[in-house]
């Protein structure tokens, strides 16, 4: 596995900026941001649903492990980390900003914070799922690390971040890439991980295209069609190696 992340990191810290057209459609036209042309609960429910698709069928084995699933509620995927046979799973909503105990609901608890600032000792998940694809996601350079620190060694996790060359808006009230994170080239995550102890094994991206097409209304077909082709998101499949002997 280690090998494999090495040949994935290098292919991504070698790649080149990839083009992607922000000016003008025909000349005319500026192409519009996604938050421009769609409500933050529908972008969300588009997010929800490719993580879905994306995510679940790849969940590993957990047995005998705790899992910790970052992300905004209140769709948690504990019921699916315990579905895998982790041993406990852990639910940790980024809409909040305490991070004592909040409830728990059959071995899985659900705790509230920010994911730069984990509230648990080092070394203490087998299995993170941080879906960070969200208007409150904040500094994901410092969730990364904070995700470094709590990960026993050889232990995996998945990262979901808004794809860094998608038509997010650059700023105004209705954007929702925080203006926290400076990772704007896949490079970047590559660096950060690295300094986390992190190893990337996978890369995988989801575009606006004919496999998200059935997500949208008669009524947004227009939208559909000014998106298409846009990227959203990506997907990071990490591993944190163990010590060598």
């Amino acid at each position: 596995m280690e090998a494999l992340g090495r040949i994935v990191e290098h292919l991504i810290g070698s790649a080149k900026k990839a083009s992607v057209h922000v000016g003008t459609r025909a000349g005319v036209q500026p192409v519009l941001s996604i938050e421009s042309q769609l409500s933050y609960e529908r972008i969300k429910e588009l997010i929800d649903l490719s993580i879905k698709k994306m995510v679940e069928p790849a969940l590993p084995d957990l047995q005998g492990k705790t899992a910790l699933d970052i992300g905004e509620g209140p769709v948690f995927y504990a019921s699916r980390l315990l579905g895998a046979r982790a041993q406990c799973a852990v639910s940790f909503d980024i809409r909040g900003a305490a991070s004592e105990l909040q409830g728990d609901a059959s071995r899985g608890y659900i705790v509230q914070g920010k994911p730069a600032k984990l509230p648990f000792p080092a070394e203490r998940f087998g299995y993170i799922m941080a879906r960070l694809a969200s208007m409150s996601q904040g500094d994901v350079a410092r969730a990364i690390a904070e995700m470094g620190r709590v990960m026993t060694p050889g232990s995996q996790a998945v990262l979901v971040d808004f794809h860094p060359f998608g038509l997010f808006a650059k700023k105004g009230s209705s954007r929702i890439k925080s203006a926290e994170s400076n990772l704007h080239r896949f490079e970047d995550y590559y660096a950060t991980m690295r300094k986390a102890g992190l190893r990337i094994v996978d890369l995988r991206e989801i575009f606006i295209d004919e496999q998200t097409r059935g997500f949208f209304k008669e009524e947004e077909i227009s939208v559909y069609r000014s998106l298409k082709g846009t990227p959203l998101l990506a997907f990071f499949f990490l591993y944190r190696p163990k010590a060598k002997k």
